[in-house]
């Protein structure tokens, strides 16, 4: 996911932005069936869903790639895009799916009820956590910019999305699990594979904006008041 997202971002030049926003719209039908879906265990106690710690984070750092480099209306249209297509996908698996149980001589009916046949609510709750994350995201991001302007871009690429995915995490798994008796293995499992795959992403943006040599942003906050300019969101 990493290296497809910065070839996706390195073809900016040539072929604009439309390619890597139809990619990350594209993959949140591949994370809704991962999420809700595929779990896998590891340490032989902790659980973790590859969709939720790998492609929800990669969502969150294509968005601080682009913000970073870009500016902030494309992000903020990356965003509302991500929005639009969740809801769109959701509202279309809801359709496809009540037309499957009228149609009982469809082949294969079981197995395409398995893939659309997700929690609309989680789902729900999932894009509104995305938007939460985003705006916390690149606020985070661009505090850390006016205090350190061109400093520390590895530290200012990690620390904010770790702590939103920590975020993310906690209210995701509180909201959602709190009652299961495995509430607090999910919400480790998740912690600690978010985590990881927040290094991992970190390490190779980093190494990314070094080799095209957009280490550091073109503008930074001048006041406290330009990074709550994000609100406007």
């Amino acid at each position: 996911m990493a290296l497809i997202i910065v070839i996706f971002h390195s073809a900016i030049r040539n072929f604009g932005m439309g390619p890597l926003f139809v990619l990350m719209g594209s993959m949140q039908f591949f994370l809704i069936i991962l999420t809700s879906s595929v779990y896998n265990l590891y340490f032989d106690k902790y659980i973790f869903s590859p969709g939720s710690s790998v492609l929800f984070t990669s969502t969150l750092f294509c968005i601080l790639l682009v913000f970073h480099t870009e500016s902030i209306k494309k992000v903020r249209s990356l965003i509302y895009g991500l929005l639009l297509s969740n809801i769109a996908i959701t509202l279309l698996c809801y359709i496809s799916l009540q037309q499957i149980y009228l149609d009982n001589k469809s082949y294969n009916v079981e197995f395409i009820k398995n893939i659309f046949n997700h929690d609309t609510d989680l789902f729900l709750l999932g894009t509104c956590l995305l938007y939460l994350d985003s705006i916390f995201l690149i606020i985070l991001y661009e505090l850390m910019n006016y205090k350190f302007k061109n400093k520390f871009l590895f530290l200012k690429i990690l620390l904010p999305t770790s702590l939103v995915c920590l975020f993310d995490s906690v209210v995701y798994y509180s909201l959602n699990n709190f009652s299961d008796d495995i509430y607090l293995d999910l919400i480790i499992g998740n912690v600690i594979g978010k985590q990881i795959t927040v290094v991992f992403f970190s390490v190779t943006i980093y190494l990314y904006l070094n080799i095209i040599g957009k280490k550091h942003r073109f503008t930074h906050p001048k006041k406290i008041k330009d990074v709550l300019k994000i609100f406007s969101f």
